[in-house]
């Protein structure tokens, strides 16, 4: 009985007896260049095989990766060869060495994790800048790693760590090792410590053997969290370390501009319930029960976060808008569910942890702003340049054309607005300019440039806006459309008047 494979969407028939492979294709043309390219991915994918159907479905989920790197190298190959069997073989070759190299990263922490119960997650990862799967994620869950405000190990994670940096030894690529905190303390403190502690763990990567200048470092700190801060569970969760190895410098930039507009991290809050119960208390109109906190033994990674300071009696522009909501879903339904490539993975996180959903989405006032910290090379100490990253195409209208609207009689206008179309990720510093009167003012009453964050969904792109305290504006989202439109399809800014925080719609509108 022959056994019938699905490689790369065409059809193979597998002999018990031989391997026998036959191309079935119903389109005439370019029918030998697909052919060739069968041939190619067969010659490759045949080490997988054996000479019975009972096996196949243990190869193929034993080796994930090498199949999935075989059929993007090979039709990869394709593209670039003009056909020449020997050349698409040749890609599919080195997509085979990558697959390989993941495999057996992946098995290999997978043991380990096992065997010393260590809370791990893995997942391949695929760049804007390649055609194929050219990096693996691992993340540790470090909550008990850390005594708390310090970047010093505790000797049972040194000798887990050590454990798993180990497994990097052979062949390593660009190793880049990720600090991040939870909620509680400053920010600018978590992003220090975030930074030291990454550091702290890629030192320990350099003593197993694994080159000084193959190795990274950064600092999250609280930007990117992937459980609710309101628990201490939670937040142990977010007090983690993650490793990602990739195929080359320029990838690492590339991964970077992602992972910064990964809409993923929005699914949980940047601040403390503590935090948020205040801003509620000043956006509201009139007094209504906030949640109470749940109540539990806290410790903070440093000294506990300011109160947000009271906003101006008098507003410095009155947009005419209402008490702000915390009333998301106009925002979230115009750009749609995140945009998420599905990776080879395992997981022993639990699994509410692994597979949290976005719950937790609110708007631009209720966070702060999500910054990350620099990539630096552990061996010369310098700073990742992203700018060398070719990034010619940008997102549909935002290029730098001018985007305004006109709000209770004031002009809101976005000047140099330009965000990268692979990568999602806002370029340059654009200028907003607000004018009072727009019947009378020739000028700008307001200029600023303000901190920008971009996040791509299925159906748009969510811009989040933030101004400085001493701005008419505190923050404003808008969402762009994913192809060519004259306007935004939804938008609210928020400012502050009074004791509160309130909000106007906004929608803008492209000067060609």
């Amino acid at each position: 009985m022959p056994c019938i494979s699905l490689i790369a969407g065409n059809v193979y028939v597998e002999s018990n007896t031989k391997h026998h492979l036959d191309f079935y294709n119903r389109e005439n043309d370019h029918s030998m260049r697909k052919t060739q390219l069968a041939v190619a991915v067969s010659a490759c994918s045949i080490v997988l095989m054996t000479s019975g159907c009972g096996n196949m479905q243990k190869n193929l989920k034993e080796n994930a990766g090498k199949i999935g790197g075989v059929v993007v190298g090979a039709a990869t190959g394709a593209l670039a060869c003009d056909g020449d069997p020997a050349c698409i073989a040749a890609g599919a070759f080195t997509g085979l060495v990558l697959g390989d190299l993941y495999d057996k990263r992946q098995e290999e922490l997978r043991k380990i994790a096992e065997e010393k119960d260590i809370k791990l997650e893995t997942k391949t990862v695929q760049t804007f800048n390649s055609d194929k799967e050219n990096g693996l994620e691992l993340a540790i869950n470090e909550g008990e790693m850390f005594d708390v405000g310090s970047s010093d190990l505790k000797t049972e994670a040194r000798l887990d760590l050590m454990t798993v940096a180990t497994v990097y030894r052979e062949k390593p690529q660009k190793i880049l090792v990720i600090g991040h905190t939870d909620a509680t303390g400053s920010n600018a403190h978590n992003q220090r410590l975030s930074e030291k502690r990454a550091r702290t763990v890629a030192e320990l990567f350099q003593e197993v053997g694994v080159p000084a200048d193959q190795i990274y470092f950064q600092g999250a700190g609280e930007s990117q969290p992937v459980a609710t801060n309101d628990t201490k569970s939670g937040r142990s969760t977010n007090r983690r370390v993650e490793v990602v190895e990739i195929d080359s410098e320029e990838s690492l930039s590339a991964y970077n501009l992602q992972r910064k507009n990964d809409s993923k991290y929005l699914a949980h809050s940047n601040r403390t319930s503590e935090e948020k119960a205040e801003i509620r208390r000043k956006v509201q109109s009139t007094p209504k029960t906030v949640p109470t906190p749940e109540k539990e033994p806290k410790v903070a990674e440093t000294a506990p976060k300011q109160p947000v300071p009271a906003p101006d009696v008098k507003a410095l522009i009155d947009f005419g808008g209402q008490p702000a909501s915390d009333d998301f879903s106009q925002i979230v339904q115009a750009a749609g569910d995140a945009r998420e490539k599905s990776g080879i993975s395992f997981s022993l996180f639990p699994k509410a942890v692994a597979s949290a959903a976005p719950t937790d989405l609110s708007p631009c006032y209720m966070e702060a702003p999500r910054v990350t910290g620099d990539i630096q090379n552990l061996g010369t100490g310098k700073k990742l340049d992203t700018g060398e990253i070719n990034m010619a195409d940008y997102w549909p209208g935002l290029n730098g054309n001018v985007w305004l609207d006109t709000v209770n009689g004031h002009m809101v206008a976005y000047q140099d607005l330009r965000v990268i179309r692979d990568s999602a990720a806002p370029q340059g510093k654009p200028t907003v300019r607000i004018y009072e009167d727009v019947e009378r003012d020739k000028e700008a009453d307001f200029v600023a440039q303000p901190y920008i964050e971009s996040y791509p969904g299925e159906n748009g792109l969510l811009l989040r806006t933030y101004f400085k305290e001493s701005e008419p504006m505190q923050c404003m989202d808008f969402v762009m459309p994913n192809r060519g439109s004259g306007s935004s399809k939804a938008g609210v800014l928020y400012y502050a008047k009074g004791q509160g925080i309130y909000e106007q719609e906004i929608q803008l509108t492209r000067i060609k």
